[in-house]
């Protein structure tokens, strides 16, 4: 008997269902129904559609139960797919994520199901009876000429459209019979891609005949030109076909004469079908490497804490090879999608055809075709950012985060908030597989986690390098120096390169070698200040500096980054109309400007979130670094996580002191492990790095202990602070943050909802948590919308959040990556 017959014949004696439904309302319970005898085969993990309300919505079985705790009890109405799109470890790992981030269950179970399966509720708007003459009404008019034009709407379109389409005027339009508004459901974005194609039904031998017979009768010349192509590929497209002159009739014919025959084929949309894998034995590991690998039991917890350089990838891929021989999947996180290509290439050397890869730079056919072909189980290792620590391996054996401290790993928005470290640490919890946070600079939380016994903790001390055999062997750090801008200036050093990193990128061009320039902010400059009078333009609806933009355009720009309003750049002061209305600091696109300017001869190019938002722009910038097309590459946080490129000998930290006195406790540690992971790009091969460290702060400690790549001394300094202050990893944090376009009526909900925290925890007679608050965000508006916060700090201060009412202007973030 199958698993699915086992389960179903279980669940037969089990009259009820716990059913997470597509609601759209953030609620975290499941929901009871009954189940009819029609039904009664359906089993945990199952799509359904339910009675909610006056409405039909769809959901998935989470559990079969024998009672119920209420009396009336709905029936499900049917099985929206006879498929089980969800195993038990998901159900409870949605389960889980619900309750730990305090999310909407439906959201959570979404994001195990397959890209697009989800079927929200709808209200449709569908014309009956438009009138020649329409209403007297103008607004009358306009709703009906558009549904005359456009026929069945969804509600929000045409309210988006059309001003007046209030509920009072579409139910008297509806009470006069001029149209109709139901509810339904929305159909799922995701769908397997079918594709019309042609096969021949003869051998190529008859077929080349009957086509020398057809092109001798001139009628028939098409007839014989399509013969001629099926002859020498006997299945084809349909397109192909009708680009040679295929019609419906002729294909009739020619069906009818038992030639060919029509037929429909699922399509694969294959994320990885440009990449073609020339299979490689692994090299040999060093010593340390394989003392590494060794250590790592199945079923175990660990950190791999190695330096830059010191060949990570290649202990994971021995874990991975280890995994797949005990008949297991493995799932490997990256945190950028920019680091997906070379990740890919790694491991597809390596394993192949079993390579999948999930991130949000996919199309969402691809993203659903990857999720069933893994779910068959024909993919065995999975690649990709966050999200895909939920794709549906069978047999899960491994799950690595690679850097694992990248703030990244954190979902902000939308829900749920989840951090890919915690699912991943309780989906092998779940399962019994083996967890590897690997990282050169760890986050503080799961280095002290290695300290206290969460993980065992491996060492790789030693930097390695592949010699152009393949071999693996020592290597050295950069050498790294802290330039001091101060002393630039003083020396009469206007340009924003200092002279020592001037001559380091002269001499790599001379080698022909790379070098990276980081920049730790896109757009042309931080923001244009007058030096006359002081004024800085702000965005009218976020009330925050605008940066100049100068790319692609006649004409430069100012932009919000936040909410994305732009405008042109005036000639003078807005204000007092100065002259002296200038670009205040650097950001990418003004040092790529200078870059070329001060290295006319080297090709410039930059990469940040502007230039690579296009679908495969990742992959064409990496392949141009690799085919040497690129000398000085010009970035932001993007090429700072583990690009490996041999000729990188130069980096130059434009300007370090970004980010060390932001309001926040990550700070410190976040600029630490930026600059050391931007200094690791450097010297990765045989020939020595050189790494500059540009800063008016050079004894901040984390810039320090960046340049003597001291994560040790850094720890040490950071874990005494956070327990000084109360800070995780000695509490945990929630941030609630209430968003409203009235300031005074946010101001009056962040109070209530302070106040009721206070007294319910007062209540409880409980000390803690610490309510903090209510205080304006960092970023105190954002399209028009005030923000208020109110922070809870504590040992477990989510379980003081379940007990308030909050409203639909309220987002809840456990565990935040950031509090700005």
């Amino acid at each position: 008997m199958s698993t699915m017959e086992e389960t179903g014949s279980k669940s037969q004696a089990l009259p009820f269902a716990q059913v997470a439904v597509n609601a759209g309302q953030p609620t975290r319970r499941a929901f009871t129904y009954a189940v009819p005898a029609a039904l009664d085969r359906v089993v945990p993990g199952q799509a359904v559609f339910v009675p909610y309300g006056p409405r039909v919505l769809q959901g998935v079985v989470l559990e079969r139960t024998a009672a119920s705790e209420i009396d009336d009890v709905r029936p499900l109405t049917a099985v929206a797919d006879d498929a089980v799109v969800l195993d038990a470890t998901h159900i409870s790992l949605a389960r889980w994520m619900s309750g730990e981030y305090l999310a909407p269950l439906w959201e959570c179970i979404a994001t195990c199901l397959p890209n697009g399966y989800g079927q929200k509720a709808v209200t449709m708007v569908s014309p009956v009876d438009i009138p020649p003459l329409l209403p007297v009404y103008p607004e009358d008019q306009k709703i009906l000429a558009y549904l005359a034009r456009h026929g069945r709407t969804p509600l929000d379109t045409l309210r988006a459209t059309v001003r007046g389409a209030t509920t009072l005027r579409l139910q008297r339009l509806q009470r006069d019979g001029h149209l109709t508004v139901v509810q339904g459901l929305a159909r799922p974005a995701g769908h397997v891609k079918l594709q019309r194609r042609v096969k021949r039904l003869r051998s190529a031998a008859e077929t080349a005949a009957e086509a020398t017979r057809l092109a001798a009768e001139r009628p028939n010349a098409v007839a014989a030109r399509l013969l001629r192509l099926l002859e020498a590929d006997g299945d084809r497209p349909l397109a192909d076909l009708r680009e040679a002159g295929a019609t419906v009739r002729l294909m009739g014919q020619l069906s009818e004469g038992g030639w060919l025959e029509q037929y429909e084929a699922q399509v694969t949309r294959d994320p990885l079908r440009d990449y073609a894998f020339e299979r490689r034995p692994p090299p040999e590991l060093t010593p340390e490497q394989a003392a590494a690998a060794d250590r790592m039991k199945p079923g175990g917890a660990y950190l791999l804490h190695g330096v830059t350089g010191a060949g990570k990838t290649e202990v994971y891929l021995t874990l991975v090879q280890r995994a797949l021989e005990r008949g297991e999947g493995a799932i490997v996180l990256v945190p950028e999608i920019a680091l997906t290509p070379q990740a890919i290439r790694r491991y597809g050397e390596r394993f192949g055809d079993t390579l999948a890869v999930f991130h949000s730079g996919l199309g969402a056919g691809e993203l659903y075709d990857e999720w069933w072909r893994t779910k068959r189980g024909d993919a065995r290792v999975i690649i990709g950012s966050r999200s895909a620590v939920f794709a549906p391996v069978g047999s899960l054996g491994l799950v690595i985060l690679d850097e694992e401290h990248e703030w990244t790993y954190k979902q902000v928005d939308p829900q749920p908030r989840y951090h890919a470290r915690e699912a991943a640490r309780e989906l092998c919890r779940l399962t019994g597989a083996t967890l590897v946070l690997g990282s050169a600079t760890p986050d503080v939380v799961t280095y002290y986690g290695s300290e206290t016994g969460e993980f065992e903790r491996v060492e790789l001390r030693e930097r390695v390098v592949a010699t152009p055999t393949g071999e693996l062997m020592a290597g050295r750090h950069a050498q790294t120096k802290i330039v001091d801008m101060r002393e630039e200036l003083r020396t009469g050093n206007r340009s924003i390169f200092s002279r020592a990193l001037g001559r380091a990128i002269r001499t790599s061009l001379e080698r022909g070698e790379q070098s990276i320039l980081f920049v730790n902010r896109r757009g042309a400059a931080r923001f244009m200040l007058c030096r006359a009078c002081g004024h800085v333009p702000l965005c009218p609806a976020c009330e925050l500096a605008m940066s100049l933009d100068q790319a692609g355009t006649v004409h430069a720009r100012l932009r919000c980054h936040h909410c994305g309003r732009e405008r042109r750049l005036e000639d003078g002061c807005p204000s007092c109309g100065s002259g002296k209305y200038r670009p205040f600091g650097v950001g990418t696109q003004r040092v790529e400007a200078e870059a070329r300017k001060e290295f006319p001869r080297a090709r410039v190019a930059r990469w940040d979130s502007d230039v690579a938002s296009r679908k495969g722009a990742h992959e064409r910038i990496v392949q141009a670094l690799e085919a040497r097309e690129i000398d000085v590459l010009v970035g932001t946080q993007l090429l700072a996580k583990g690009l490996d490129l041999p000729q990188m000998t130069v980096v130059g930290v434009v300007d370090a002191d970004v980010g060390l006195s932001l309001p926040e406790f990550h700070a410190h540690e976040r600029a630490f492990q930026l600059l050391s992971q931007v200094s690791g790009r450097a010297g990765r091969r045989e020939r020595e790095g050189f790494v500059f460290i540009q800063t008016y702060e050079p004894e901040a400690p984390p810039i320090v202990a960046a340049a003597a790549h001291g994560y040790r001394s850094f720890y040490e300094h950071e874990i005494a602070h956070r327990r000084r202050a109360g800070y995780p990893p000695f509490s945990r944090l929630v941030r609630l943050l209430h968003r409203g376009r009235d300031e005074a009526a946010a101001l009056k909900e962040a109070t209530r909802v302070a106040a009721d925290l206070r007294m319910e925890r007062d209540v409880m007679g409980a000390p803690e948590p610490d309510v903090l608050g209510p205080t304006p965000a960092f970023i105190a508006r954002v399209r028009g919308e005030y923000r208020w916060q109110i922070l809870l700090r504590g040992r477990a201060p989510g379980r003081l959040v379940e007990r308030i009412r909050l409203g639909d202007r309220w987002a809840i973030d456990v565990d935040p990556a950031s509090l700005l």
